[in-house]
């Protein structure tokens, strides 16, 4: 989830170094030795072939877009899903983890991959704590609101069906994007991810992911007031995955996720309702937090068994999908099946 800038490393890695946890250390190890291998083959699979668009606007934050999907035999506008790698990772590298691509085959819609350059970060990850990056207008907050305008204008998008979704960094950066855009979404889900500006440089970053940096509710929301003064309308709803074990990424990053989203949509921090094995897998609760009109604002999916992974559950049926790795276990689960069918874009539910 957190990456080190390569102009900012060589003055602050002593720092870093007493900060980080041995864990934490070895995972950024992994992720370095699946870069050396995604980079020739990802996991020995066939690559779903994206198309990248070059010139989608002046790009701050110059980042790359691939694009999935095809709307030449269909008419109308179709729903739109942004997803966005973690560290290590390419756009071609989530895809395949995922299995977003096989869902938008299956349902009709298209999937936006934006992808990191190692020339903004050594480990690609999106720069989710640095403040040039996540202000509205600014960096790579930027590049990807201009990558969604690129596609809104030259494909037939459903406005009002547009979606985010991303894991480590990139749930991170997902939330960035619905913060500072909120008007764009219509919900996000966010893997592994933390609230808006719980951390704006890199010291803090590796604070917040490890549960050690603690933010009043009250700010977590004005921090995403402050990003939109004048607007008025409803924001994202989220749906928020947390392993229980995940040593990357503390639980209590969700909790403050959690304290956000509901604050920023008027909702109790109490769960409406809560249900245990989920799914009839014993792992696995879903707890539901719904605003004064009933409207569902968070869904909290909390894994117990669960490192820094996204759950998967390789097949060719509907509900299977995702490659298991370093980035994925198969926990009967299938991740993306079930954050599309909450985001209601299974056709047939």
């Amino acid at each position: 989830m957190l990456a080190i800038n390569s102009s900012i490393f060589h003055k602050t890695h002593c720092t870093i170094l007493k900060t980080v946890s041995n864990t934490y250390m070895k995972y950024l190890l992994q992720i370095f030795i699946l870069f050396i291998i995604s980079t020739s083959n990802f996991y020995c699979q066939q690559i779903t072939p994206l198309t990248e668009i070059h010139d989608f606007g002046n790009n701050p934050g110059n980042l790359k877009l691939f694009i999935y999907g095809s709307l030449t035999k269909d008419t109308g506008k179709l729903p739109l899903v942004v997803v966005l790698h973690g560290c290590g990772q390419n756009a071609r590298d989530a895809s395949v983890l995922t299995g977003w691509n096989k869902l938008a085959d299956i349902n009709h819609f298209i999937v936006v991959y934006p992808q990191q350059k190692i020339f903004n970060n050594a480990n690609l990850c999106f720069n989710w704590f640095n403040t040039h990056d996540i202000e509205k207008g600014e960096g790579e907050c930027e590049s990807i609101y201009q990558m969604i305008s690129f596609v809104k204008q030259h494909y037939a998008i459903d406005s009002n069906n547009i979606f985010i979704t991303g894991l480590s960094a990139g749930a991170a950066m997902s939330v960035v994007m619905a913060a500072t855009h909120p008007e764009l979404f219509k919900s996000g889900a966010i893997f592994a991810g933390g609230a808006y500006k719980i951390a704006t440089n890199p010291i803090a970053g590796t604070k917040a992911m490890l549960g050690k940096k603690y933010i009043p509710k009250e700010i977590l929301v004005e921090n995403i007031k402050e990003q939109n003064p004048n607007y008025k309308g409803q924001y994202p709803s989220l749906i928020v995955y947390q392993g229980l074990k995940d040593p990357v990424v503390n639980y209590q990053s969700a909790t403050s996720l959690i304290n956000q989203w509901t604050g920023i949509n008027k909702s109790d921090t109490i769960p409406d309702k809560t249900e245990t094995a989920f799914m009839g897998i014993e792992d696995i609760s879903r707890s539901e937090y719904t605003d004064s009109l009933g409207r569902t604002s968070v869904i909290f999916y909390e894994i117990n068994n669960l490192g820094h992974r996204l759950m998967v559950r390789p097949g060719e049926k509907e509900n299977e999908g995702g490659r298991t790795g370093i980035f994925g276990v198969d926990k009967g689960f299938h991740s993306s099946y079930q954050t599309a069918k909450e985001f209601g874009l299974i056709k047939n539910n």
